[in-house]
């Protein structure tokens, strides 16, 4: 970690992890949430901005890694409070760029810009790269190739279990369907699954993991799997959305014993980072779907590693991605 920044400032506690500028600034969304407490946003700002190093690194783009959490319920949130986070970013002098994450998105960045020109992913109708979901969904569709051919099944009449169904999960949901699957979701909010088709069953949030799946999605919060749960879930395949959806590292090497193929979140969920930073070089829509050709190249290189060196695919994971962003 290079450097940890905090403000206060219009009620709110606002934080920046700056994790590596290494291979250039550190580029992270801005998640806004409303946090137990000073310290788990902390944790969370830190953890999450080790994962886009790595995340940048394995992308093979010229960005290092970084985070920021806002403290406050994001229903709350007036357009001076995001004004105020947009002149926090100023301070920094671009060694950090801001975007959309949860909590936030890109009418959110167009109000943050009016404070600071690190920021990306604005609305298309400004010239922006606008909502980066879409390729996060497409890119976690691009990994689920390599992983399920391991796994010796195709995600035709796959049965998969989607653990949140805000702007990634919802997008992912539209791409397994299309691609045959058989879908089950969860969320915490009734109004999220009532846009969700028909087709898709729905399941309470505390059942999700009791699901029998072919593939386990986590597209919401993190530390969603611990020891207990992976040693009871039962699917062939673990690889979503959700940053750091793993609690602790054993339950990479847990998962591993039980023959269950986990592609490491950094590695699955690339595709919105992607797009963002191609973007900020003028890129557009189709120069990001071409690029997502990274992802399966990486999943396999990973699912090698692993082999290779009889160990966890986060393991391998992680070995590739810290060479890469030295």
């Amino acid at each position: 970690m290079e450097s940890l920044h905090v403000c206060r400032d219009g009620g709110l506690e606002m934080i920046i992890a700056i994790d590596s500028t290494s291979r250039g600034p550190s580029l992270g969304g801005c998640r806004w949430r409303a946090y137990r407490d000073s310290l788990e946003a902390r944790r969370d700002a830190t953890r999450l901005a080790r994962a886009m190093t790595f995340k940048t690194a394995m992308a093979r783009l010229s960005l290092g890694g970084g985070k920021a959490v806002v403290v406050g319920d994001p229903r709350e949130r007036t357009d001076n409070q995001l004004r105020a986070f947009g002149s926090f970013v100023d301070t920094l002098g671009g060694r950090y760029i801001t975007g959309a994450d949860m909590g936030t998105g890109k009418e959110s960045m167009l109000v943050i810009r009016q404070e600071t020109s690190w920021v990306t992913g604005l609305p298309e109708r400004v010239g922006g790269a606008g909502d980066p979901a879409p390729f996060t969904a497409l890119g976690i569709l691009r990994a689920l190739e390599p992983a399920t051919a391991r796994a010796g099944f195709s995600l035709r009449g796959a049965r998969v279990a989607v653990q949140g169904v805000g702007n990634v999960g919802a997008e992912l949901i539209q791409l397994l369907l299309a691609a045959g699957a058989e879908v089950f979701a969860a969320d915490v909010s009734v109004e999220a699954l009532s846009r969700l088709p028909t087709s898709v069953t729905r399941v309470a949030p505390d059942e999700v993991l009791e699901v029998e799946c072919d593939i386990f999605a986590p597209c919401g919060p993190g530390n969603v799997i611990d020891l207990e749960s992976a040693e009871r879930i039962e699917c062939r395949v673990v690889c979503g959305g959700a940053n750091n959806p793993l609690v602790t590292p054993d339950v990479a090497c847990k998962l591993a014993e039980r023959g269950i193929i986990y592609v490491p979140d950094f590695v699955a969920n690339a595709g919105g980072v992607i797009h963002l930073a191609l973007s900020l070089e003028g890129g557009d829509a189709d120069e990001t779907r071409n690029y997502l050709n990274v992802i399966p190249e990486n999943v396999e290189a990973v699912l090698a590693q692993a082999k290779a060196r009889h160990t966890d695919t986060a393991t391998a994971a992680i070995a590739i991605a810290s060479y890469l962003a030295a």
